[in-house]
């Protein structure tokens, strides 16, 4: 609170109160403790630094000016109701998107017990306790080069049903929207008309991972991956249109990607490699999966690998690691609204804290508009 100097008239008894400075008023309410400017710090120090509520009271406390840890979770949902139509004005937005990447990650919320939803493998509905953080990025056209609209959410269920409830907001007019994911059926959508892309990062990885078991297999096959990397860092550098980018994976990269698949055929036809081993096993990943994993050779705009959900992810990872979980679904979306905005706007090139301070500023005029 701004402790204002005060003086009465000695005749009439009125008082008269200083006004706060400009720079101080638009920084809150007069009798608001904290203002918009430590909201945000103590948003971005929890949501995208990942530092505990109850570790920033530590550190309030050393420097002598003590915060409780609730104090801290409270200017935090205060900021959420401020910038909240903001981030169902995204929602809207990235349902028209032309393509999505998505992915999950394990997370908890301790007060979330069983309930009762469809199976994602099968029909009906089953008791289901799995909480998973998903991550969601919309890629919208823009005038000079794509804006990225990066949404994220924490509840008992999987990517794949999120997107299903944005896509349900999405313009019927528009064409089915390119998704970028992993070849988990429960992180794909089912609901609305898509086209599939997979990521080539996790078909690599399972060769990776078996790599010390058989070296001059994967050896072979992790090189024929290298000409794909290669061939799409070559069409970043030279900032080819997507059609370009289309015409020059089909030119150089689908050959690679057929001659690997005749690889893995022939390996497990001739007997060399056994159905049921680790390479086995990745080799039937990649010849199950091949339509998927080949998207970006026959798809504009479908992408070569979903690592950029993947990276994204690692902000919640951070928090999770450090406060290790969630009291309830409440905190859950505290965190998953404020880590939202906090990673579009880096993500667009937008000052973060700048753009939630103003957010604050405005709130009657974002609220109407």
């Amino acid at each position: 609170n701004h402790i204002l100097e005060q003086l009465r008239c000695h005749l009439c008894g009125k008082v008269f109160t200083a006004d706060l400075p400009r720079e101080v008023a638009r920084d809150g309410n007069r009798y608001q403790r904290y203002g918009y400017s430590a909201r945000t710090m103590m948003a971005i120090n929890k949501c995208y630094m990942g530092n505990p509520y109850y570790r920033q009271e530590s550190l309030q406390s050393l420097l002598g000016r003590r915060v409780t840890a609730s104090t801290i979770f409270d200017q935090c949902a205060h900021l959420v109701n401020d910038v909240m139509p903001v981030w169902e004005a995204l929602q809207q937005v990235a349902a028209n998107a032309g393509h999505f990447h998505i992915d999950d990650t394990g997370n908890r919320i301790l007060s979330e017990t069983a309930i009762e939803k469809p199976q994602r493998n099968g029909k009906g509905t089953r008791q289901r306790t799995g909480v998973y953080s998903s991550c969601l990025i919309a890629t919208l056209d823009g005038e000079d080069q794509p804006r990225l609209v990066v949404l994220f959410q924490t509840n008992i269920g999987h990517a794949g049903e999120w997107i299903d409830t944005i896509l349900a907001l999405r313009n019927g007019a528009l064409p089915a929207p390119l998704v970028m994911s992993d070849a988990l059926t429960s992180n794909r959508p089912r609901e609305a008309p898509t086209r599939t892309s997979l990521c080539n990062a996790h078909s690599r990885r399972k060769f990776v991972d078996v790599k010390s078991h058989f070296p001059d297999e994967v050896s072979e096959v992790l090189e024929r991956y290298a000409v794909i990397w290669a061939n799409e860092r070559a069409a970043e550098q030279a900032q080819m249109t997507p059609a370009q980018r289309l015409d020059h994976h089909r030119e150089h990269s689908l050959p690679v990607m057929k001659g690997l698949q005749a690889w893995c055929e022939a390996a497990l036809a001739q007997g060399s490699v056994e159905q049921n081993s680790g390479l086995g096993k990745a080799i039937r990943y990649y010849l199950s999966h091949y339509e998927g994993l080949t998207a970006f050779c026959h798809t504009e705009g479908a992408k070569l690998d979903n690592n950029l959900a993947e990276q994204l992810l690692k902000l919640i990872a951070r928090c999770r690691k450090n406060a290790l979980f969630y009291k309830t679904q409440a905190g859950a979306q505290v965190g998953d609204v404020i880590t939202s905005l906090l990673a579009t706007c880096e993500q667009n090139g937008v000052n973060g804290y700048d753009y939630l301070l103003a957010i604050q500023q405005h709130r009657r005029t974002v609220a109407k508009s």
